[in-house]
Parts: structure tokens; C-alpha cells; sequence
């Protein structure tokens, strides 16, 4: 009795922390394994096969070594809970088939603690109703409104109303509020509990509009999952012309129903859209587009944003949206110099329209850390840390820190952004782009297990098309690494970041002539335009591993001038192995601490 009295006690699982305990302290344990724990946790003595597991954590096994890295999940959580395969206290093997979790484990729930009228799971209709005293974080999302009855046409209205709920509810505390960009795909069909299952999220505001007689009417609740009931309920009449004022009405309801206040910079904040209905339906348009990456949807989106502009010129977000459209346009793809000016332009007016936009600030540090600025570090995480203190839920802010902190060497501030910033994703996924950090900190097990979910999310995804080879390269499996860059050669092909990535493998390989031709080629190329610090990295790797130390040095230095200054990386990369114990290297990397100090990365 005692021994199982200390069991329960020994391990915690706190799904609102996301954390894992032993005798109360943290264990840290990485993405996936705690997914598949508390996966085995909520199915506990009950035998879950292979099948379902993969499923679970992959949706796919395209291009995913699924027996490697379940093995190798399996062995990292055992290791968190102190157990043992041979004699299992928490996790049993059910040979051929599974798993199965028999040991004591207390489960904390991702809840708020309940109120007397919240446990009696009344759903008031007058607004008012307190859902308790909330110490823990929860999720909240707002969905776009639904067109009901024989409209056909919201002029954006639907999606608006939702964002604009958003972002005045953005800096709401201790609750997580997802953006407008995690629900665009969302199906119609579905129920409340099914979305706020599939997002991960206990409140869900969602709702209709409806015309009649020239009248919009709108009719809208918060759902609470846990209590499986509407916790808040608003029907009213849509004066168009006071929008802003019945969208910020509403975010004070929400946020009191939620005992949580509003920050006065939200509730007295500029109206977010135009008040010309053909501008705000534009901007819409543009808007729901500008977030998919893909050329030709884009361009569609950068039109229907200028579209917006045309009709109004004051309008703030819409400048600062397709100055970000235009920047990424111009950074991916497309180095016109015609996109960077427009980007410019169209930066500097939203923020003399309004300096408060957060989404202003964003598209300013887009621009800052860019090879036309030459990757000013500084300057943008300064810009993006103001963005986040006008409006905490805005994942794209978090991810770029992340990328930028991680180009600068501050490595586990990198990380530290990345899961901030996994707050405002469905299901608290953090972003793919935490490979960098893995790659570059030499974490290859997880680089390899994070490429591998990427690329069954976006098979076409350049950035995990590129990183892929990496981890096989730098462990020596050679046949990996040859199919991998093969494969990224047929997608990506003549991108010099590729083709120099292709030298360092030759040059691994004791092949020099053929990595002194990829050098070449890299070098007469004119693609890759945002990223050319990657190739002049990687032409250094094949000069250093090729014993040409002079040059080598020089191309890494071209490297850190033109933005990669990952001077972690340069201390533990072996390509540059030969360029370690020189004196204008070592200056180097001290200069390197200098200027980027670790307090950087603190938000």
C-alpha cells in the first residue's frame, strides 16, 4: 500500500503546464514523446496499437521512418519516467502489437477550477455569467461567422468581425487567444466540441449573421468544451456604421465572462478596417490569402490589397498586410526591386496611419531583417518585441525572433521563442522552424524527427526540402544523405543553396573536385535570394574542408556580414574544423558574443 501511495505521488502530468513531474520536479521532455504520453496516459491499461500512435502524432507516414522514431519516442519517455522495459512500472510493450500504460500517474487538468454555477452548467443569456477565478491558461478561439439565410455576400464581414475580436482580446491574461490565420481552414460542418477539440482549446466564440429587411442581425455564444455548454450568449442588431464600437462591447462581455479585463491599449485602439464596406470586402479577400506562401495565390492577394487601398488610403492594416505581402513576395521568390519598394511604401504609411499596429511593427522588422538591410539584428528584434507589447498572439512575430535569435547564435532564447509563439497555434504545435535551432545546436535526432512531421504536413516546403540532408550529413550516413540531396536537387533545382549544400557532402567525402564545381556553379547563380548567407556558409565548409583555409575564412565572414552569425554553430561545425585554431577566427567569434549578449533573446 505504501509503495503505490508513493507512485501516485512520484509521477505528475500537468496538461496545463504541458509539463511532466517526478517528486515534484519538472522533467523535461520533448514534443512528441509528451504528445504519445499523454495520448497512452488518457487511454491508461488499455493497449494501443502502432497504427494509432502513428497516426496520431504523424497523420502520415510519407517520408517518416515510423518504427525508428517511435522506438526512439518510446526510449525518451521510459527515460522520463525512471522505467524499464525489461520490468515495466509505467509503460508496458505488447509485443508485436503496441502499448499500453499501466503505472499510477496524477493527471492535472488543462481546466479552469469550476465555479458553483459553472459546475451546474447553466448557459446564461444575459452576459453575465462568471466562470470562476481562473489561475491556470487556457485557449480561446474565435471563429468566423457563419452567412445565414439567403445572403450571399458579407463584404468580409464574417471574417472581419472575427479578427477584429481577436485582436482585442489578444492581450487577455493567462488565456491563450489563437489567431484569426489558425481557423481559416476550419470546416463548416462540424460541432463546437469538435473544433475546440481539433484546435486543443477549452473556449470557442462562434456565431451567425443573418440579413433581413436591410438589416443585419447577429447572434453569437462562447462555448466552454469542458463544460460541454455555452458560457456566454450575444444577439443584436449590426448598425454598420458603429462596428468597432459593438466589436469592442463584445470583447468587454467576453473578457468580463471570462473574469478577465481588457488592457486599455486594446479597448481604445483605432477601428481596425475601413469603413468603406468595398474596401473592407478587398482587404478581406487579400487578407485570407496573404497567409499561404504559394506565388501564384500571392499575387491574387496583393491585388485585392491594393484593391482595398484604392478605396481607402488611410486604411492602416491593409497597408501594413501587403507591405508584408510584398516583402515576403520579394524575399521568397521574386527580387524585383519594384516588391521591396512597395513593402517600403506601404510599411511607412501604415505606421504613420496608425504607429499603435502592431501588424505596422511586424512588417517593419520583415523588412529590417532582409538582405536589402543587410539583416539588421537589432533593429528588428527590437521592432517585433514592440509588436508583441501591443498585442501578445501573434505567432508569425514569435517565429521570426526565433529565426533571427537562432541566425545570431542565441540558440536556446531561439527555442524559448518558438514555444512562446506555439501558444497560438492549434494544439500548441510549435513551429517548424525550430529545426534551425536543433540543426545548428547539433541536436540531430530531433532536427531529423521534426524535418520528417514537416515534410508529411508540406511535402513541397523548400525551407524542410533544405534542411533535410543536413542531420544524415553530419552523422556520416552517407546513403541518406546522397538520396536526400538527390531529392533536393529534382525540387530545387540550380538553387545555389542546394547545389552548395551538395559541395559539403562532396567535400565530406574526400570528392573536392566535384565540391569545388558545386562551389562554382553555386556562385554563378543568381537564385536564392534571400538566404545567400547559407551558400556563402557553405562554400566556406567545402574551401576549410578542402585545406584552403584563407579563403575559407573570408567566405565566413561574408557569411556573418550578410546575416547567418551563428557563432555556436562555427565553434562546434567540423567542416570549419581547420579554421578553429586561427587567431582572426577566434577574434571572430568574440566580436560574435560582443554584439549579440545572451539578454538579447529575453522578452
Amino acid at each position: 500500500m505504501q509503495a503505490a501511495k508513493k507512485a501516485i505521488g512520484e509521477v505528475e502530468l500537468d496538461l496545463g503546464r504541458y509539463e511532466l513531474r517526478r517528486f515534484g520536479r519538472r522533467v523535461k521532455l520533448e514534443k512528441k514523446p509528451m504528445e504519445l504520453l499523454i495520448f497512452l496516459v488518457g487511454r491508461r491499461d488499455q493497449m494501443v496499437s502502432r497504427e494509432e500512435i502513428v497516426k496520431k502524432l504523424w497523420r502520415s507516414n510519407l517520408f517518416i521512418d515510423t518504427e525508428r522514431n517511435l522506438n526512439n519516442i518510446i526510449r525518451k519517455i521510459r527515460t522520463a519516467l525512471g522505467d524499464d522495459s525489461a520490468r515495466p512500472r509505467f509503460l508496458e510493450t505488447v509485443v508485436g502489437k503496441g502499448y499500453r500504460f499501466i503505472g499510477p500517474v496524477r493527471v492535472i487538468d488543462a481546466q479552469f477550477p469550476r465555479s458553483d454555477s459553472s459546475q451546474r452548467g447553466v448557459a446564461r443569456t444575459d452576459n453575465t455569467e462568471n466562470i470562476g477565478d481562473r489561475s491556470e491558461r487556457s485557449s480561446l478561439a474565435v471563429l468566423p461567422l457563419l452567412l445565414a439565410g439567403k445572403a450571399t455576400d458579407d463584404h468580409g464581414l464574417c471574417l472581419g468581425f472575427a479578427d477584429a475580436l481577436v485582436a482585442r482580446l489578444g492581450n487577455l491574461r493567462d488565456v491563450d487567444v489563437l489567431p484569426t490565420s489558425a481557423v481559416l481552414d476550419l470546416p463548416l460542418d462540424v460541432s463546437a466540441s469538435d473544433i475546440a477539440a481539433r484546435l486543443g482549446i477549452r473556449f470557442m466564440v462562434h456565431g451567425a449573421i443573418q440579413l433581413s429587411k436591410g438589416q443585419w442581425h447577429l447572434s453569437l455564444e462562447m462555448f466552454d468544451a469542458h463544460l460541454q455548454t455555452a458560457c456566454f450568449t450575444r444577439k443584436c442588431d449590426l448598425d454598420m456604421s458603429r462596428l468597432p464600437d459593438i466589436e469592442s462591447d463584445i470583447a468587454r462581455q467576453i473578457a468580463g465572462a471570462l473574469n478577465r479585463p481588457l488592457g486599455p491599449v486594446l479597448v481604445e485602439q483605432r477601428p481596425r478596417y475601413s469603413r468603406d464596406p468595398l474596401a473592407y470586402a478587398e482587404f478581406m479577400r487579400g487578407y485570407r490569402l496573404s497567409a499561404t506562401g504559394d506565388p501564384a495565390t500571392m499575387e491574387k492577394s496583393i491585388q485585392y490589397l491594393a484593391n482595398a487601398l484604392t478605396r481607402d488610403p488611410g486604411f492602416a492594416l491593409a497597408h501594413a498586410t501587403l507591405s508584408l505581402a510584398c516583402t515576403t513576395r520579394h524575399f521568397e521568390y521574386d527580387p524585383a526591386s519594384m516588391w521591396l519598394e512597395k513593402a517600403e511604401f506601404h510599411c511607412r504609411r501604415a505606421l504613420e496611419i496608425d504607429p499603435e499596429l502592431p501588424e505596422g511593427h511586424v512588417a517593419r522588422a520583415f523588412l529590417l531583417w532582409g538582405p536589402s538591410k543587410n539583416f539588421q539584428h537589432l533593429e528588428a528584434i527590437a521592432a517585433l518585441k514592440r509588436a508583441l507589447g501591443l498585442q501578445n498572439n501573434l505567432p508569425h512575430a514569435y517565429n521570426r525572433l526565433g529565426t533571427i535569435l537562432a541566425h545570431i547564435g542565441l540558440l536556446d532564447h531561439a527555442r524559448a521563442m518558438y514555444e512562446r509563439g506555439s501558444l497560438f497555434h492549434p494544439r500548441k504545435a510549435v513551429s517548424p522552424s525550430i529545426v534551425q535551432v536543433y540543426v545548428w545546436n547539433q541536436e540531430y535526432d530531433l532536427a531529423r524527427e521534426e524535418i520528417q512531421a514537416w515534410r508529411a504536413e508540406s511535402p513541397g516546403n523548400k525551407y524542410a526540402i533544405y534542411f533535410a540532408p543536413y542531420p544524415a550529413m553530419m552523422t556520416g550516413a552517407w546513403d541518406e544523405a546522397k538520396v536526400l540531396l538527390d531529392e533536393a536537387l529534382q525540387l530545387l533545382a540550380d538553387d545555389p543553396i542546394i547545389t552548395s549544400l551538395q559541395g559539403v557532402f562532396y567535400a565530406l567525402t574526400g570528392k573536392h573536385e566535384q565540391a569545388l564545381d558545386c562551389m562554382n556553379r553555386a556562385c554563378a547563380s543568381p537564385k536564392s535570394f534571400g538566404h545567400a548567407h547559407h551558400t556563402y556558409y557553405q562554400i566556406a565548409c567545402i574551401l576549410a574542408l578542402g585545406g584552403q583555409r584563407e579563403n575559407a575564412f573570408a567566405w565566413l565572414e561574408r557569411s556573418v556580414s550578410s546575416g547567418f552569425a551563428c557563432w555556436p554553430f562555427f565553434l562546434k561545425d567540423h567542416c570549419l574544423q581547420n579554421l578553429q585554431g586561427l587567431p582572426e577566427f577566434e577574434l571572430l567569434v568574440s566580436s560574435l558574443q560582443a554584439k549579440y549578449p545572451d539578454h538579447l533573446g529575453l522578452l
